[in-house]
């Protein structure tokens, strides 16, 4: 802006101020500047003037309570005290009373057991119509009743006992079950998708297969766990091969697999020789990879990290670089990390120890500090923020406890050590900034059919960052000009610039697909859904405009547009479905051009974004889940197959309908596996070299 235009800028404002305006106006420039720093004297910028302005129109408009008002609500209080204090009177009344109850039905209840034990000693003895009689007496003390499965189980002797054997057929039966009614909810589907991870415990290579689709008997999105197996390699080949032997077994159409969401290792989203990319290859299918929305923002923020703050030379765990991922570690381990092995604790101190000396020397109280993982990028927020709230505290505390450490003559050398550096990375200034530049975020983002939109605001988002990001980091900066030298001030600014470059960078190559084809075609589904249908019925379709384009409808066609130039055509069908189909091409139309496009309406658009789109799982932390599940319900000595329906039946709700006629069927299947003839049970060096080089190659 040259000279010339700034002063008729002032000029205007000038003459639109009242007179008596003027000296105020005059005021507020010569006042809101910077006090120090290296804009020292310069106007406050436009962010901190919305802030100012934001934080007095807070305060200047709050109600100020009366005197009346205040006796009033003194009276109100007065009289909810009274009437609370006499409901908690009768509650301690009634409490006293069910606790009379407690102990008379405890020793009534020991009574039964030993009458019960009695009788069934006795049961040889006596006919079961007695035995039957005896026990229903002991039940129905002052006329009570009781339900049917009550009595039959109270009042039936046992003949067999369960074994471990009837428990175990009990998990496989009634697991094949549950997931035979859920594939046939899948084979009903218009199209489905699969989720698939790995993870090892030992020797295991525990691989794990999910389905997810639309279901329609309870019209809601669904997701089951059909496979749990212990694969031979960790590869796209075996990963491809075993998905598609899975999807043949259970009966499904393999052309219905549209989608796969996994994490992001090199061998699952590899643009070559990925699983995804050999499963297309050897069904000719187009099927489409959704990498996982959390692994993916872990992956762009490490990286702003690495690049801003430098790399480390251990990957996993903590060294004594300076740098904020080593202060963090060591702030957990110094505070929360003492039972994190089985080594002895230095001087029998201990997590609790350690608060008790916060709370006993500053009065200061703190909860359990997050563990730092650089596989988790919230947990290394989640500290930060901690380590920043308690920066004070720590100091403090730290000069006390060295002092004491240092005077013990018993006090391991490692200990100490330890203290004396968090105690030098305390007072790091430029260590110190680096932490507080950890907390960028980005807006938050949900389901399928919202990540398009989700996914162009951050991008806007980190586009502003990286040209404006003094100001986003304006306080550190700040910070930094008065504690660095101009040479450490340089790099760390220098840095984040680079940092901040990078994140953007990984940003695009792992999110940008959401804003073309197929995934594009998820905005039917959200706040956007007209606009888009608008732009799809114009580009994809070749009409006319039905009216005259917004802004954002033409943003959306050039989007679509550039999609066809790149030769990317996949969008679920829907354009098929419209062509073959006049009343949902009609209803769509329609749809462009109502004023009230509300999406359930529209059946057949409606029926299309459910079975296309609402199904889709964009986070993969619902598979992850499974292996703390196969931990916590499964231990080495059980066989894969309870293993897998142990996880079955720990990962979703198990109706009792038609239970048995489920197992009949089943155990059918189970007797006629049973009788295979011996000669068709093959051994032999043949199949011993075949499968030996399965395993090599």
């Amino acid at each position: 802006m040259d000279e010339n235009q700034l002063e008729m800028i002032l000029n205007t404002i000038q003459k639109q101020l009242p007179d008596d305006q003027l000296l105020s106006a005059a005021h507020l420039i010569s006042t809101m500047r910077y006090p120090k720093g290296p804009n020292k004297g310069k106007i406050y910028s436009p962010y901190l003037q919305k802030k100012a302005y934001e934080s007095i129109t807070q305060s200047l408009y709050k109600h100020q309570p009366t005197y009346k008002s205040l006796q009033e609500s003194n009276t109100k209080l007065k009289a909810d005290f009274k009437k609370l204090h006499r409901q908690n009177q009768t509650l301690i009344r009634k409490t006293q009373s069910l606790g009379v109850q407690n102990r008379h039905l405890r020793n009534q209840k020991s009574s039964h057991i030993s009458q019960i034990r009695s009788l069934v000693r006795c049961s040889h003895q006596i006919s079961d119509a007695t035995f039957q009689k005896k026990i229903k007496s002991i039940f129905e003390v002052n006329k009570r009743s009781y339900t049917s499965n009550t009595v039959w189980l109270a009042t039936k002797p046992p003949q067999n006992w369960i074994s471990i054997s009837t428990l175990r057929t009990w998990h496989q039966n009634v697991s094949e079950l549950h997931v035979n009614a859920q594939i046939c909810q899948v084979a009903n589907a218009s199209v489905f998708g699969i989720m698939v991870d790995e993870s090892t415990r030992g020797e295991t290579k525990n691989f794990v297969m999910c389905y997810q689709f639309w279901d329609q008997k309870n019209q809601t999105p669904a997701v089951v766990i059909t496979r749990l197996q212990d694969i031979q390699k960790c590869n796209a080949e075996t990963v491809c091969d075993t998905v598609i032997e899975n999807i043949k077994q259970d009966g499904l159409d393999l052309t219905k697999c549209a989608l796969w969401t996994t994490d992001n290792t090199a061998y699952m989203s590899g643009d070559k020789g990925s699983a995804i990319t050999l499963f297309n290859k050897k069904t000719g299918l187009k099927s489409l990879r959704i990498g996982c929305g959390l692994h993916i923002i872990q992956i762009v923020l490490n990286h702003f990290e690495l690049a801003a703050f430098g790399k480390l030379s251990n990957g996993t765990g903590f060294s004594k670089k300076s740098h904020p991922y080593n202060l963090l570690y060591l702030a957990w381990n110094l505070h929360d990390g003492y039972n994190a092995s089985d080594k002895d604790k230095p001087l029998n101190v201990n997590s609790q120890i350690i608060k008790n000396l916060y709370d006993g020397l500053l009065g200061f109280h703190y909860n359990q500090y997050q563990l730092p993982l650089r596989s988790r990028w919230d947990y290394e927020l989640q500290t930060a923020k901690q380590y920043l709230n308690r920066h004070a505290a720590h100091i403090e505390f730290t000069n006390w406890f060295i002092e004491k450490l240092e005077n013990r003559k018993t006090t391991p050398k490692t200990y100490l050590e330890n203290w004396r550096l968090f105690k030098t990375w305390l007072v790091d200034p430029k260590l110190n900034i680096q932490v507080k530049c950890l907390l960028i975020t980005l807006p938050p983002g949900r389901r399928a059919h919202e990540m398009p939109d989700k996914v162009f605001e951050w991008h806007e988002f980190l586009k502003n960052l990286t040209n404006n990001f003094d100001m986003f980091f304006s306080d550190q900066l700040t910070e930094a000009a008065d504690s660095l030298s101009s040479k450490e001030f340089e790099i760390l600014f220098n840095d984040l610039e680079y940092g901040i470059i990078e994140a953007l960078k990984h940003f695009e190559k792992w999110l940008l697909q959401w804003l073309h084809l197929p995934l594009a075609v998820c905005l039917l589904g959200g706040n956007n859904a007209q606009p888009f249908a608008s732009s799809f019925y114009h580009v994809i379709l070749q009409k006319p405009w039905i009216s005259l384009p917004s802004d954002l409808e033409l943003r959306f066609a050039q989007d679509l547009e550039g999609d066809i130039n790149n030769g990317i055509t996949n969008d679920f069908g829907l354009r098929e479905l419209l062509l073959h189909n006049n009343d949902f091409l009609e209803e769509f139309k329609r749809f462009c051009s109502c004023d009230d496009p509300k999406l359930y309406k529209f059946l057949n658009l409606y029926d299309f974004v459910k079975n296309h789109i609402y199904f889709i799982v964009i986070f993969q932390q619902q598979v992850e889940g499974l292996f703390n599940k196969l931990d916590l319900k499964t231990h080495p000595n059980m066989s894969p197959a309870v293993k897998q329906s142990k996880l079955r039946l720990s990962s979703d709700k198990i109706t009792k309908e038609n239970l048995n006629d489920g197992f009949k069927d089943i155990r059918k299947q189970i007797t006629k596996s049973r009788r295979t003839p011996l000669q068709e049970v093959q051994f032999g060096p043949n199949i011993a070299s075949t499968l030996l080089k399965q395993i090599l190659d």
